[in-house]
C-alpha cells in the first residue's frame, strides 16, 4: 500500500482570482481530490466504502500554509498521507508542488466519521471491514486502540 498519493492538476481559471492568482480556499478543494486519490489508491472507493454504508467522513479542521504563489495554467502536484487513524478520527496532511519542485502549500485535514444522523461512530464496531483496510494503510501515528 502506497504510503503517499501523488495528484497532478492543472490549475484552472476558476480557481484564481481576477489577477490569475489561485485564490486560498482551492487548497482546500485540491486536499479532498488528493484525499480521495489515495483512498483509491489503497484500495478503498470512498463512496462505497464509506458512504453507501451509511459512514460520512467529515471535516472538523482544515489548515494550510501557503507558501509560493500558484497561478492558472500551472501544474501541480499534491501529495497527500494519513498522519493519524483511530476508530473515530483519521489526519490526513497535505504538500503542493509546482512544476519545478517548489513547496507552494501544505496543510491538514482532520476527520470524524459519522452516520447520516450526524453522530459520532466507532468505524472499528459500525463496518469492521472498513476498519480492517484503514488499519492496513499506513500513518505516522496510530492510535488504532483509541
Amino acid at each position: 500500500m502506497p504510503e503517499m498519493s501523488v495528484t497532478e492538476l492543472e490549475v484552472r481559471w476558476g480557481e484564481c482570482d481576477p489577477a490569475g492568482i489561485v485564490y486560498h480556499p482551492a487548497y482546500l478543494d485540491w486536499f479532498s481530490v488528493a484525499r480521495m486519490h489515495y483512498l483509491r489508491e489503497n484500495g478503498i472507493s470512498y463512496m462505497e466504502t464509506f458512504h453507501d454504508n451509511g459512514i460520512v467522513l467529515v471535516v472538523l479542521e482544515a489548515r494550510c500554509r501557503y507558501r509560493k504563489t500558484v497561478r492558472a495554467e500551472d501544474v501541480i502536484r499534491v501529495e497527500a498521507r494519513m498522519a493519524e487513524r483511530t476508530r473515530t478520527r483519521i489526519k490526513m496532511v497535505y504538500r503542493v508542488y509546482d512544476q519545478d519542485g517548489n513547496l507552494c502549500g501544505e496543510g491538514e485535514t482532520h476527520h470524524a466519521y459519522v452516520d447520516e444522523q450526524n453522530r459520532a461512530v466507532n468505524v472499528a464496531k459500525r463496518a469492521p471491514e472498513l476498519w480492517a483496510l484503514l488499519q492496513q494503510l499506513p500513518v505516522e501515528k496510530d492510535t488504532s486502540s483509541d
